[in-house]
């Protein structure tokens, strides 16, 4: 004779498969994220000194006292376009430090153009038309992020859409 289930363990049963299916689902997720990032820079953050687009001269160390985004992007990049809101309003906050750099996308006639037709013109920018400083990094994908804390190490990266809010959590738990 089958026995009857109540409601009440049915119920209890489809929770139950909820919540592994959503663990199972994080856990992929985290060991996705974490192979990706396996070749990323970790520890202290790679000093540089570059020139922004703008003409003036910027070593990473000078950012030191608050922590930094240092955002990778590129002009060919669709989910870095799904970004743009996000840095831009960052990038706009004055208490917010944040660099990028135009990774793998030309020389600066074309990166100005692209921040020109998009009204990106307020993005603190570096060019690393070869990925020469994306080499350092250990990036090689757009879009990459990393959150330096106030001693230049750095504490978080992403790879990939992050929102706003991902970006401002990260950056005040990169300064605790």
């Amino acid at each position: 004779m089958p026995r009857s289930s109540s409601p009440g363990s049915l119920k209890q049963s489809k929770t139950f498969r909820i919540l592994i299916n959503t663990l199972f689902f994080l856990v992929i997720f985290w060991g996705i994220q974490t192979w990706q990032q396996r070749n990323m820079a970790a520890g202290v953050a790679p000093d540089f000194q570059s020139t922004l687009l703008d003409g003036a001269t910027k070593k990473l160390s000078s950012y030191q006292g608050k922590p930094l985004i240092l955002h990778f992007w590129s002009t060919t990049c669709p989910i870095c376009r799904l970004e743009e809101d996000s840095i831009s309003d960052l990038a706009r906050d004055k208490d917010t430090q944040i660099l990028t750099v135009a990774f793998y996308s030309g020389g600066s006639n074309a990166v100005n153009s692209y921040l020109k037709n998009r009204k990106l013109t307020h993005w603190p920018v570096i060019l690393d038309p070869e990925g020469e400083l994306g080499k350092k990094f250990g990036v090689f994908a757009t879009p990459s992020t990393f959150y330096i804390g106030p001693h230049g190490k750095i504490r978080y990266k992403t790879i990939g859409f992050t929102s706003k809010w991902g970006m401002k959590i990260r950056l005040w738990l990169a300064g605790l």
